[in-house]
């Protein structure tokens, strides 16, 4: 157990020094394209950024399946079962690597000669397969022990070499278009570097994993439900990528560099809270397969925080994001940044989409894949048919509309299957939590509204987020202490016995 305390100290640690790195370098890059090539090209290479996290697809079905068949065989420490089912997935990946290489050299052509841009056919043609390189690596050798280092809760080894990439790429890349304007080389840059830090992480695995046999029998009854499990990542997928690809189809490519500044913003602070969850949810997959009475106090504590932290941390975006996309954008006038509508959207969104995460997490750890498929199908045939509808008539904020609407309905139905039908308990536990915050939310959109502090200097934002964010962040506290004691008795509990040990 110390061991296991250990390791999600490092997981927590090195999380928030990644996510520190990225957030600090990501803003820059955006705003050097802006002001070297404008907002057209931001937005052809957004796009193409977005259809190869779509690419992702390929692998998150048997990625996802393999997590949970390696939960229960690490946790008791089965490390034949273990290699049969990562020889399985080995398979599976080498397969889906040849797939993958067909389909990037089409998305090359189609996006290079046939759909008209700026960007030089023959630039933008080299710039996607360079886009591809490092995942076909992953494909072909590397991903298989990444699955099994997270799983393992050694995902701070994949944070550390990701803040060096990080570091090493956006410093590369700001250095080439401070001295040129090649976007080939810019590409180039990443690929390199990307590929040096895949090749540590291999090392590091084939180092530690000295047992992994990928030669053994693969076991591929333990992914048998990869189908029902990509069925669910779709749907994840297009919630967050549709949008950008609908944009560029039914606007343009501005409107998509539009929509991809806001998103910076808020998927910065997605992954932010991603990856410090990420950080400890290896010990919350293991506990509910070795001691459920365990993992149902702690889920309830787990559940509170959770949703009242990303509350606090949207509301705080709600009121002083626009502000600092109007500083950001200052300056770059071949489109309109400034939109009251779309940060609230945007808001009304992420608040949504998190609200269930941690219902959601239930079904992973339960495996129950094939059961709530039919409500990921769904989710995927409101977001496409309303987002599309949506935008006809509101543009961007249409697709976020579109959205929305989809994540109401996923919500709903996720939230009844994880209470009644995996924990065994009410719905209201959930709802309780939710219309708790909700309520704090909407009082304190009633005082301010998201262009309150329009138009004001850094200096003078800063000190009013300062001022506004203590007592915003203590009436949430406050709130969810006074509704759900149950949950922080636990989490004192829990505290007790950390310092016992």
């Amino acid at each position: 157990m110390a061991n296991k305390d250990s390791r999600i100290k490092n997981n927590l640690i090195s999380s928030l020094i990644y996510q520190v790195v990225l957030i600090s370098l990501s803003f820059l890059l955006p705003r050097l394209y802006l002001e070297n090539f404008g907002s057209e090209v931001n937005g052809v290479l957004s796009t193409i950024k977005q259809i190869f996290t779509y690419m992702c697809l390929l692998e998150a079905g048997v990625g996802l399946a393999t997590t949970q068949a390696l939960y229960k065989r690490i946790g008791e420490k089965d490390y034949h079962g273990a290699s049969a089912v990562l020889s399985a997935t080995n398979a599976y990946y080498i397969k889906t690597g040849v797939i993958y290489s067909a389909i990037v050299l089409v998305i090359a052509v189609v996006y290079a000669y046939l759909i008209p841009t700026s960007i030089n056919s023959h630039v933008l043609f080299v710039i996607v397969i360079l886009n591809a390189i490092p995942s076909l690596f992953s494909y072909f050798v590397q991903a298989k022990y990444r699955i099994l280092m997270e799983v393992d809760g050694r995902k701070y080894v994949i944070n550390n070499s990701e803040t060096l990439l990080q570091l090493a790429s956006n410093v590369g890349k700001i250095l080439v278009l401070l001295l040129t304007d090649s976007l080939v080389l810019i590409q180039l840059v990443y690929c390199v570097i990307a590929l040096v830090q895949l090749t540590y992480l291999y090392f590091y695995a084939k180092s530690r994993y000295k047992w992994l046999d990928l030669k053994a029998k693969p076991d591929f009854e333990s992914i048998s439900q990869k189908s029902s499990v990509l069925v669910h990542q779709l749907s994840g997928m297009v919630f967050n990528n549709t949008d950008v690809i609908l944009i560029s189809f039914l606007c343009d490519f501005k409107a998509v560099s539009i929509y991809a500044i806001y998103n910076i913003f808020f998927s910065q602070v997605q992954n932010f809270i991603t990856s410090v969850v990420s950080s400890f949810t290896f010990a919350l997959g293991q506990t509910f397969h070795a001691d459920r009475e365990k993992f149902d106090r702690t889920f309830n504590a787990y559940e509170t925080l959770y949703v009242m932290a990303t509350f606090i941390i949207y509301t705080l975006m709600a009121v002083f994001l626009l502000p600092l996309i109007q500083i950001y954008t200052k300056g770059i006038d071949d489109a309109e940044y400034t939109n009251t509508l779309l940060v609230l959207l945007f808001v009304i969104m992420n608040l949504i989409a998190n609200s269930k995460l941690p219902v959601n997490g239930v079904i992973e750890y339960s495996g129950d894949f094939q059961k709530t498929r039919s409500y990921a199908i769904w989710e995927m045939v409101i977001n496409i048919t309303v987002s599309v509808v949506a935008i006809l008539y509101m543009g961007i904020c249409g697709a976020i509309l579109g959205t929305v609407a989809a994540l109401l309905y996923r919500g709903i139905v996720t939230i009844y299957y994880s209470n009644k039908k995996v924990l065994k308990r009410s719905q209201m536990s959930t709802y309780k939590i939710i219309i708790t915050n909700g309520a704090v939310f909407a009082l304190i959109m009633a005082i301010f509204y998201v262009d309150t502090f329009s138009n004001l200097s850094f200096f003078r934002l800063l000190l009013y987020g300062i001022i506004h964010s203590i007592w915003i962040v203590a009436l949430y506290v406050f709130v969810n202490f006074a509704f759900n004691r149950s949950a922080f008795k636990t989490i004192f509990e829990l505290c007790r016995e950390k310092k016992k040990q």
